[in-house]
Formats: C-alpha cells, structure tokens, sequence
C-alpha cells in the first residue's frame, strides 16, 4: 500500500485508471470500515515493555535490537499503508532510525518535506524512551534546518539524552545522509505516570495541557 501510494504521486496516471483504483479501494474500505474498533490504550498495556513498567520494571532492549513501539504509527508503524516507514534500533544510549523518504514525502521540489522531516526527528526521541527507561511526552520541540533532506536515499536520524531533572528530559537529535548532516534538533520532554499515559484517550488532552501548566518551561 505504501509503495503504490509513492507510486501514485510520482508517475503520470490514466484518468480509467485511477478510477478503477478508486472503485476498489472504496469496495475494500468497505469491508474494512465493518470490524471492530481499535483502542490504542489497549494495545499499549498489552505491550511487553508497558507491562515491564507498570510493575515497576525496566523493559530489556538489547543493543542492536530493533524497536517497535506502535504499529500504527503513521511514521514508523509497520501497518499503516500511509506510514513513512522508519525502522528505529538500539545503539547503546542513543536510539537510530534509518528510512528512505519517497515521492510522497516530497516538499520542495527534490527534497523532503520538512514536516515529515520533523515528524521523525520526534518520533526517533520517542523511541529514546525505552531505552532510558521512562515514559513520556514531547512538550517542546525545536528545529533547525541545515541542509535539503534528499528523496530516494537512505538517511538516518540519532537521538540521545542530554540532560535531565525530575520530570524534564532533554532530548537532541541529529539527521544525516551520505552528503552530511541536514537537521539537528533538541527537545523537552515531560515525564508522566503510565497509568495517566495509558488512560488518555478517554481523556483527551487533559493530561498533557495539566502536565503542562504545572512544569514551567524553559
């Protein structure tokens, strides 16, 4: 699904077609729209690496292992036919993803679009999280654009702890290609209780606007 998504965006494609792609996309989607549910919130506690925490364990990442935090993640979740398709390992204290960004990734013309580019920064911090141990949210992010983010080719995103106290941790990552690097960025993240983590998609944004209000920012 992914590929013909990048396929759609970069070739010229017959007006029949592309109706007859839409007619059964919309027959399956269909199909689809009839099961049940999913809740996230769910899934979460059924994690291994959740369950580890919620009994007042450290979940075990062994260095090179890949990481796998949500499926579903549009941008590194293995099943979601409109994901990035970034694939996140251990590397002693940091955490590495690698993807190749493809003509629905594109921005500018030739380059990366500097929203997907932000996206993975965030979500190679997140992956951080399991490997130090804590659960938690991004409460501030900023940005710096080196350099154009190449299509077509492999580039890979770094994060690592820089410092942290009490419930803040703050985060740095780095986006390189084989021509250097593109983006470096640093975070904030606030920690918060697991079972608070866990309960908030019935809670909306609660959790995070209080979180908020009561940790004052940098």
């Amino acid at each position: 699904m992914q590929r013909l998504g990048h396929s759609l965006v970069a070739r010229q494609v017959d007006t029949d077609l592309a109706v007859e792609l839409a007619e059964v996309a919309e027959r399956y989607t269909s199909t689809v729209q009839r099961g049940a549910p999913r809740d996230r919130a769910t899934e979460m506690l059924s994690s291994p690496r959740v369950t580890a925490a919620l009994n007042g364990k450290r979940a075990i990442i062994d260095d090179g292992a890949e990481i796998d935090l949500f499926r579903d993640s549009f941008v590194s979740g293995r099943t979601n036919p409109m994901g990035i398709g970034v694939r996140v390992v251990r590397d002693g204290d940091t955490a590495v993803a690698t993807t190749t960004l493809g003509p629905a990734f594109e921005g500018a013309p030739g380059r990366a679009h500097g929203g997907a580019v932000g996206a993975i920064l965030d979500e190679t911090m997140g992956y951080l999280l399991p490997i130090i141990g804590e659960m938690a949210y991004t409460a501030n992010l900023s940005i710096d654009y080196i350099a154009p983010a190449p299509l077509g080719v492999e580039v890979s995103f770094t994060a690592r702890l820089r410092d942290r106290a009490d419930r803040k941790l703050w985060i740095e990552a780095v986006g390189e290609s084989a021509d250097g690097v593109f983006v470096r960025a640093e975070a904030l993240f606030l920690t918060v209780d697991l079972s608070r983590f866990t309960n908030a998609s019935a809670e909306g944004d609660s959790v995070n606007a209080a979180d908020a209000q009561a940790v004052e920012l940098p």
